[in-house]
């Protein structure tokens, strides 16, 4: 069982209840002891007895005595009452559940970042060696290379709100702290953290801005759900990496832009979460056209100007005269165009360079590049499922003469490449 409860505890404590609930989903209320749970889990004793002491404090376990033996009796812990009931009314199932019971359950998943995963076999038993002490009892969490508690807890809670691409959206700060236990100066390491070993491909922080309605925004998270240390089966996302001749980042918001007066007031934060948003409008919109070419896209496209028009035309749309026109009058229709324009552009090239011929996804998400000096737009589609071919990794040069690169899956793909197109972040 994976809940996120409305608890008052510490990140390693959290993670203790959360691995505790998922080995024992249909016994909870059997009493454990602390040496014996530390060993199924592979943790420390006095990382559960802490994490019990602390969650007994919360009125979430009590103490039971176990007679019998010699000498005094022995202290157990069991599931209370509040927990039980707590749990009795989480019914939720989560898109990447099995993902998230290995953060969990599996101790081996190791600190690696996507550049240090070939190591040999002499080092993997090595590291698999290590996860236990001298004394054969097991270390810690985030010990001898292994991922820690805190970062699982992060890693979980992005998870358990990402879409089957790994986008997470509309997962604001003082949620993420109740689902973790950790505050803001924390969540900001971890992530840095989760950045630098390739979990987390990139991140785009929320801000407030009046160009948006309710002025707040929250961050973008973009999940590797193929990270070798999480992956459990083959592949089950492809990847295009699309790159033509321009037009680029601001090329692109000027055409989204009413008039070029509006672009001038916006922020380069403002304007980078735009940029972003513009490429998830373009998303929904280019899996529609991709999963049903021969379809009319009038319901999709009205729905696609729906969305924009909840997360665009916050107070700076509104003048102190409305009678007058503002620089803000016709954003979300131009918005909605730019959108449908880069959509039908993208899948145009798609088709010409011939990419994946009759597959048609469930889902296409667009990571967004930096901007170059060199005249090249480049944007990254995370598709779902994974093509049925055997390359499920493309990088598409869509200009005259260009070409078509094949690549069995991502990480075959060059890894300083995929740092330059923020696939993969290099956190400061």
């Amino acid at each position: 069982m994976i809940a996120f409860l409305k608890i008052d505890v510490e990140a390693e404590s959290r993670f203790f209840l959360q691995a505790f609930l998922c080995m024992n989903d249909l016994s909870l209320e059997a009493p454990y002891k602390i040496k014996s749970v530390a060993k199924q889990l592979c943790l420390t004793e006095r990382f559960v007895r802490d994490a019990s002491q602390e969650l007994v404090r919360a009125r979430l376990l009590r103490e039971s005595k176990q007679e019998g033996g010699v000498g005094r009796p022995g202290v157990g812990y069991v599931a209370s009452e509040r927990l039980l009931r707590v749990l009795a009314e989480v019914g939720r199932e989560f898109t990447h559940q099995e993902l998230m019971l290995r953060l969990f359950l599996e101790p081996d998943i190791y600190a690696v970042g996507e550049g240090e995963t070939s190591a040999s076999t002499d080092q993997e038993e090595k590291s698999s060696r290590s996860a236990t002490r001298k004394d054969g009892r097991p270390a810690a969490p985030g010990a001898k290379g292994r991922l820690g508690a805190a970062s699982r807890m992060l890693l979980a809670a992005l998870l358990s709100e990402a879409d089957e691409c790994g986008v997470v959206t509309g997962l604001g700060g003082p949620r993420l702290r109740a689902m973790t236990g950790l505050d803001s100066l924390s969540i900001k390491h971890q992530l840095k953290r989760l950045l630098s070993l390739g979990f987390v491909r990139s991140y785009v922080p929320g801000l407030s801005n009046g160009v948006f309605v309710g002025s707040k925004v929250t961050s973008i998270y973009y999940l590797n759900l193929d990270h070798p240390q999480l992956r459990v089966k083959q592949r089950q996302r492809g990847l295009v990496v699309y790159a033509t001749q321009g037009p680029n980042k601001y090329d692109m918001l000027e055409s989204a832009m009413p008039t070029t007066e509006a672009l001038k007031v916006l922020g380069p934060r403002a304007l980078d979460m735009l940029y972003h948003k513009l490429a998830s409008h373009t998303s929904h919109l280019l899996t529609a056209i991709w999963a049903a070419p021969e379809y009319e896209l009038v319901d999709v496209k009205a729905a696609v100007l729906e969305r924009i028009a909840g997360e665009l035309g916050g107070p700076l749309t509104v003048g102190a005269d409305r009678g007058v026109p503002g620089p803000w009058d016709g954003l979300m229709e131009s918005f909605h165009a730019e959108a449908c324009r880069w959509a039908e552009s993208i899948y145009k090239g798609l088709r010409r360079m011939k990419v994946w011929q009759g597959y048609r996804p469930q889902l296409v998400r667009l990571i967004p590049a930096p901007v170059r000096s060199d005249g090249w737009s480049i944007v990254s589609l995370v598709v779902y499922p994974a093509p049925r071919a055997s390359n499920t990794c493309l990088w598409v040069w869509d200009v005259r003469g260009g070409r078509l690169d094949s690549y069995v899956r991502e990480d075959a793909l060059d890894l300083a490449l995929r740092y330059e197109v923020a696939l993969l972040t290099k956190a400061p």
